[in-house]
């Protein structure tokens, strides 16, 4: 049954990012209709400090509601708001549904966490994290096709919305029919300060946590600058765009689950995986602003370079983590999950601050010299390969 139920999470698992995957590359220019180029990231900002504000209390959310109608209620708050924003003209109404939207995506991934810990082997995390990564990556690699196709459709940016309801409404039916008998643990509720106290001893895991983030800081980044620069300021159109985020994606699907069974199976150091993932990353975002030519291929080989070491780092760093937590201990989770909302806090605002001082393109060499503090992280990690460990 726990096979059965786990595969089922992973399909859910599925629609849900493809929901989130095929309209994450257009939005920021979707946005730029009510908003400045400059300002679209705040809009990102607010709706990732609502995030981090509802996370602090996600255990709170959880013991009250229990994983499963909390994730419902999730899902109900996000239809409505994708339904307003394909209705709406005002620039309000769309700006509160597309905070609204990025709010409950976090959460959600959160509640897929706990539902993936309580059905998956502890014996395999590498291999439940890898099978796990896999599938929703095939979804991200999937999407900018699709959204190249259906932007080009009658109703642009309204077809791709759509689209991505009927996807979280397929979600929404298989939770309803297929997880019925789903059994909350006790949720552990622990004070801020229990839980900084707790990574202050084990070093180990706020490093984890730090590194979590640099990787979301250049997601974040990725996702709401590079559509801009390549469709306003390169001059590709999203057909072209389109090929190009699909070959970038590609790593995701071939690295996530290799990793996971070579950490399982093999005891290949995770230290190892990090520091090849960030040197990767690092040396081909440099390489971005120095690319002047229009050649698709180049641009498609380079951007899937950064993703071949996005990729292994993000693999390597949720199998970590999740090696040393169950699915009772939300306030890690919490935490662990806030960095992508964090991250979309801090990138924002600092690439803002960025375009005072230099051009657009110079944006990537900001974000390759922050993706060299990751190395300082990885060397506080621990060695062994090793069980997961109680709290």
């Amino acid at each position: 049954m726990k096979i059965n139920k786990i595969n089922r999470i992973y399909i859910l698992s599925f629609l849900f990012t493809l929901h989130i995957s095929i309209s994450a590359y257009i939005n920021s220019t979707f946005l730029t209709k009510i908003i400045s180029e400059q300002y679209v990231g705040l809009l990102y900002t607010i709706a990732s400090i609502i995030t981090v504000v509802i996370l602090s209390q996600s255990t709170r959310l959880l013991k009250h509601f229990g994983n499963r109608k909390f994730i419902l209620w999730l899902l109900f708050i996000n239809m409505l708001s994708l339904g307003v924003l394909i209705t709406s003209a005002s620039p309000k109404l769309i700006a509160l549904s597309f905070v609204s939207i990025l709010t409950t995506n976090t959460l959600v991934f959160l509640c897929i966490d706990i539902f993936i810990e309580h059905f998956g082997n502890p014996l395999t995390i590498g291999k439940n994290r890898g099978i796990y990564l896999t599938i929703v990556n095939i979804a991200w690699m999937l999407s900018p096709l699709i959204t190249a196709i259906l932007i080009t459709q009658e109703g642009g940016y309204t077809t791709i919305y759509i689209v991505a309801l009927i996807t979280v409404i397929l979600m929404t039916l298989g939770l309803l029919f297929f997880i019925k008998d789903f059994k909350d643990k006790k949720y552990v509720r622990k004070p801020f300060l229990d839980t900084y106290v707790y990574l202050k001893k084990n070093k180990h895991m706020l490093a984890i946590t730090i590194i979590n983030f640099i990787l979301q800081f250049f997601f974040v980044w990725m996702v709401i600058y590079t559509p801009l620069y390549l469709y306003r300021h390169m001059g590709f159109g999203w057909d072209q765009i389109g090929v190009m985020f699909t070959i970038m994606l590609a790593p995701f699907v071939m690295f996530s689950l290799p990793v996971g069974i070579l950490i399982d199976k093999y005891h290949i150091k995770k230290r190892t995986f990090l520091y090849w993932g960030f040197a990767i990353m690092s040396i081909f975002t440099f390489i971005i602003p120095f690319i002047s030519t229009k050649n698709v291929a180049l641009w498609a080989l380079i951007l899937f370079m950064t993703r071949v070491g996005a990729s292994i780092t993000q693999a390597t760093s949720e199998i970590y983590f999740f090696t040393h937590v169950g699915e009772e201990d939300t306030h890690l989770l919490g935490l662990y999950r806030d960095m992508a909302p964090v991250a979309y806090i801090i990138a924002p605002v600092f690439a803002t601050l960025s375009f005072m001082f230099i051009p657009f393109k110079y944006l990537y060499i900001v974000l390759s010299i922050i993706l060299l503090t990751g190395f300082y992280y990885i060397s506080h990690l621990k060695h062994n390969h090793e069980n997961r460990i109680s709290n």
